[in-house]
């Protein structure tokens, strides 16, 4: 493993367990083990460490949601619930709530956010497509699940989209 990618692990773990509100080089540089110029040197700023946290975030959850799930393409009607029994456990809160602070930095103008989030959610909505045998359908169902997480986030137990 190189030392981009120990330091990108420490930054994503950080990320994960602090959110995005309590970003900043050094206690980001602090949990990796390094100084905040290290950090700048090998992201070229902030946003690209933080970028670069995300996306492992989301790789390690893809990587999670294949362990969990049969291998192939299934219908909506199949998928949906084994997602819903996934997401029900709680396993991927933190993910969505950074999904959420993301996205919340993007409606509010910030550009970095809004590349960022239009990525995780384009490989998320890809990554669906590739696990349905209706993957026109992925658009949809990505704003089921992506809506469900917001009420769940509310409070509110909204049915989970079923495909």
């Amino acid at each position: 493993m190189s030392v981009k990618d120990t330091y990108t692990d420490a930054v994503a773990g950080f990320i994960l367990e602090h959110g995005l509100g309590a970003v900043s080089l050094r206690p980001m540089a602090k949990a990796a083990g390094t100084s905040d110029r290290m950090l700048v040197y090998h992201f070229g700023s902030k946003a690209g460490a933080i970028e670069a946290g995300l996306t492992r975030i989301a790789e390690r959850g893809i990587e999670a949601l294949e362990a969990l799930l049969p291998p192939g393409p299934r219908p909506a009607t199949e998928l949906m619930p084994m997602l819903e029994g996934i997401m029900r456990t709680g396993a991927f809160d933190a993910s969505v709530a950074l999904l959420l602070e993301v996205t919340a930095l993007s409606l509010r103008g910030d550009a970095p956010s809004k590349l960022i989030a239009n990525r995780l959610a384009s490989d998320f909505r890809d990554w669906l497509a590739a696990r349905l045998t209706e993957p026109e359908r992925a658009a949809e169902l990505l704003r089921g699940i992506e809506g469900w997480g917001v009420l769940r986030g509310c409070g509110l137990d909204a049915p989970f989209p079923t495909g």
